[in-house]
């Protein structure tokens, strides 16, 4: 059976998996839907964007900061100078607020008037899930997975994805 690293894809799913396969993607996601929601009683599609785009941008710099703190100074014998760790930790960070920007943009078709509101509502948490199904298709193909059990494991993740967002929301 064929693998979905194989020779052929082994080096855009890798570069994928490292790019967009993250804790901070996966972590952004989940609040991101989590958020929408929250947010959902009765606000506008523009309130939820505001509302959603400022949290991710505050959990994003509570987490370039805390990386920027633990990582600078010295680590094996090796100093890391204050500059070195910030650059580090907005990589690190970069898929927090990325993970915003499609379920963001399903909203922002309601807010416009291209789609119905409710609509927008559906597609964006639609839009999360399937997110983090490919996040799972992703991180599975990476360890050579074959392309069945990749997509087992996106549906796998999805699912559990979509239970941390209920969970999230429950909790809230």
């Amino acid at each position: 059976m064929t693998k979905v690293s194989g020779a052929a894809g082994g080096g855009l799913w890798r570069r994928l998996r490292h790019e967009f396969v993250t804790p901070e993607s996966i972590y952004g996601t989940i609040i991101v839907a989590a958020l929408i929601v929250l947010i959902e009683d009765g606000d506008t599609d523009f309130d939820m964007i505001a509302s959603v785009s400022i949290t991710v941008f505050v959990f994003w710099i509570a987490h370039v900061f805390a990386a920027t703190v633990a990582t600078h100074g010295k680590r094996n014998g090796v100093e890391i100078p204050l500059g070195e760790a910030l650059a580090r930790a907005v990589r690190h960070a970069a898929g927090l607020p990325v993970s915003a920007i499609l379920p963001i943009g399903m909203l922002a078709l309601g807010a416009s008037g291209l789609i119905d509101d409710d609509l927008a509502y559906v597609l964006a948490l639609l839009t999360s899930v399937l997110i983090l199904t490919g996040l799972g298709v992703l991180a599975f193909a990476e360890r050579g997975a074959k392309w069945y059990s990749c997509v087992v494991g996106g549906l796998a993740t999805g699912l559990l994805g979509l239970a941390v967002i209920m969970l999230k929301v429950v909790l809230h």
